[in-house]
């Protein structure tokens, strides 16, 4: 009870100090907004300053009592933390803020000596006129760790802050902490936040990125890897130039003799051209009598650049009247297309109600085929492309990639496959059967055996193994009609057959390819594939009737004894594959009805 009693009396004193710290950046953020602050302004500022930074001391020994006694002592280190954070980043600000005011206020104040003497009174115009211009913010450059970078910030951030006898040392070690970023702001981490640690950061700094020989290597590694243009373009152009020039005057800073160095640049540059750009320079350079200079070799590619960029200009000009072309004619349109427009963009699927056409429904697709042909049906959709408006008969899209019919390809049904009847739809789009087959017809005139012509109609089946001829147009022909036992047994033999084959498909289509339709994985073999076994070879994007057929020529042990591939002979010649996509064709499956398909 007694710790508890302790941790609220320190959490209100702590309370206390930040209240200060709170009303003082109020204070600080009004004082930013004017241009100029008064002597009394200033001299307020700097009292508050004072104020604030005596009880820094006393919130750092009520927090780190209160981290001590406590249990948890995370969430205190976290506050600790965001309470410095915003305490120096505060102060900084307020110094650097006096900082500025004093110096503006000397210069007043030579300025107006200057006025009183006489001396030159234009000058003090000049001055006074300079002094109520407002000038662009200068923003502190950044430094993640790259030899490639150091350099430019060095001279900028010495010739900006360091150099500056106006900023104090703790206001430049704040500006150099908030200038690193990565790997180099992790060198200074270490150091406390005062004044004392700037000049050791700064010397960390260079003694960690003054290393001559490794950023040398670093700019020479840039000018060979600088990115090669693909294509013509101005940009590209540009980039291998700016690049270059920036890797180059950085290795001038390090004393190296880069003014002897024309011809290894420009072979370097030249390598890195497109095509074209490479063709013109080749042609360029053979019109000079003397080896082209690096200056010549710039400057050839900048008239390049700058040629390109109006070229890149007027082409880009061009494509935006056709486009604003384009949309004029499409504000011209009739109101009737604008309404069919809107239609199908506000089509709302009859299944799921979701902004979709039917065949993007989960839903739908989750349902079987009969069923799916049933819905399309229902909403009077296109069976074609399952979009409204139209029918089939009408559609311009493709067919189905199955069978090449004209219904959509989630309408087709594999169970129709074996035998080749593929789904198709009737003239009058009102009905829909899978069992049968839209053939060839042909009008054609018949001489018949009194030596009168007859119209019939032929179906054409290139399939066909047997001609028949209806009973009707044998009496139109007035042709001699016997019925013989060979005929009768070949109908039979022929009736037969037929039965058979189909007995075969049915049972192929609706006990092996289904079992391997459905099956995903391999798990385990039933018998050895030998030499001489015909095989069904599986296909994962392939329909199981487009999969190949063939003859095992040879099995391929593999280093332990086990074999696991074989070479197939095939339409399309002797391919390889393994085991898991080879399928023994089931023979046998024909003589024993209560035998499954099984995998070799």
């Amino acid at each position: 009870m007694a710790n508890e009693a302790k941790i609220k009396e320190l959490v209100k004193k702590r309370a206390s100090i930040k209240a200060k710290l709170t009303q003082f950046i109020s204070f600080l953020a009004n004082a930013k907004s004017y241009e100029h602050l008064s002597d009394t302004q200033l001299l307020e500022l700097e009292l508050r300053l004072r104020k604030l930074e005596s009880s820094y001391s006393a919130y750092d020994e009520f927090q780190s009592e209160l981290e001590i006694i406590s249990d948890s002592p995370e969430e205190l280190y976290a506050d600790r933390e965001q309470f410095e954070s915003q305490y120096y980043s505060q102060t900084a600000a307020a110094r650097n803020l006096i900082a500025v005011n004093r110096k503006l206020s000397q210069q007043r104040s030579d300025s107006a000596s200057e006025v009183g003497s006489g001396d030159n009174p234009t000058l003090v115009v000049q001055n006074s006129r300079q002094n109520n211009v407002r000038l662009p913010k200068i923003n502190l450059p950044h430094f993640s760790g790259g030899y490639q970078d150091w350099l430019e910030f060095k001279d900028i951030y010495v010739s900006l802050i360091h150099n500056d006898k106006a900023i104090d040392e703790i206001n430049k070690f704040h500006y150099l902490r908030t200038s690193l970023h990565g790997s180099a702001a992790l060198i200074i981490r270490s150091l406390d936040f005062t004044a004392e640690n700037y000049r050791n950061a700064w010397s960390l700094l260079c003694e960690r990125y003054d290393n001559k020989q490794l950023l040398v290597n670093n700019h020479v590694k840039s000018l060979f890897s600088v990115n090669a243009i693909q294509r013509e373009s101005s940009h590209g152009i540009r980039n291998i130039v700016d690049v270059t020039n920036k890797n180059l005057r950085a290795l001038q800073t390090l004393k190296q003799p880069v003014e002897h160095w024309d011809t290894l640049i420009i072979f370097i540059m030249a390598s890195k051209l497109d095509s074209v750009t490479s063709r013109h320079w080749e042609e360029h350079r053979n019109t000079l009598t003397d080896t082209p200079k690096l200056d010549a070799f710039i400057q050839f590619l900048r008239n390049r650049a700058n040629l390109l960029e109006t070229l890149e200009e007027s082409r880009s000009n061009k494509e935006v009247n056709i486009s604003n072309n384009k949309q004029k004619s499409f504000v011209v349109l009739p109101n009737n297309n604008n309404s069919n427009l809107n239609k199908m963009q506000s089509y709302v699927c009859p299944l799921c109600n979701n902004n979709h056409f039917i065949f993007n429904c989960d839903t739908f697709k989750s349902l079987p085929v009969q069923s799916r042909i049933s819905k399309a049906k229902e909403c009077k959709v296109c069976l074609n492309c399952l979009r409204p408006g139209h029918s089939y008969t009408k559609c311009k899209l493709s067919h189905c990639k199955y069978c090449k019919t004209k219904h959509n390809t989630l309408l087709h049904s594999h169970d129709d496959a074996p035998t080749l009847e593929h789904v198709a739809l009737s003239a009058n789009n009102d009905s829909y059967s899978s069992r049968h087959v839209l053939l060839s017809t042909a009008l054609v005139k018949v001489l018949g055996a009194d030596g009168r012509e007859q119209h019939a109609r032929v179906l054409l089946d290139n399939g066909s193994t047997a001609n028949f001829v209806t009973q009707s147009l044998i009496g139109k022909l007035k042709l001699p009609m016997q019925i013989s036992t060979r005929n009768i047994n070949s109908m039979q033999r022929f009736q037969r057959v037929e039965s058979l084959r189909q007995h075969f498909w049915r049972r192929f289509s609706n006990e092996y390819i289904f079992w391997l339709q459905n099956k995903t994985k391999w798990h385990s073999s039933k018998g050895e594939l030998v030499e001489g076994a015909l095989v069904v070879i599986k296909e994962k994007n392939t329909p199981p009737l487009m999969w190949l057929l063939g003859r095992i020529e040879r099995v391929v042990p593999g280093n332990d004894g086990v074999a696991r591939v074989a070479d197939i002979r095939t339409k399309k010649g002797v391919i390889r594959r393994a085991f898991n996509s080879i399928c023994c064709l089931p023979i046998s499956s024909l003589e024993d009805k209560s035998s499954t398909p099984g995998v070799c």
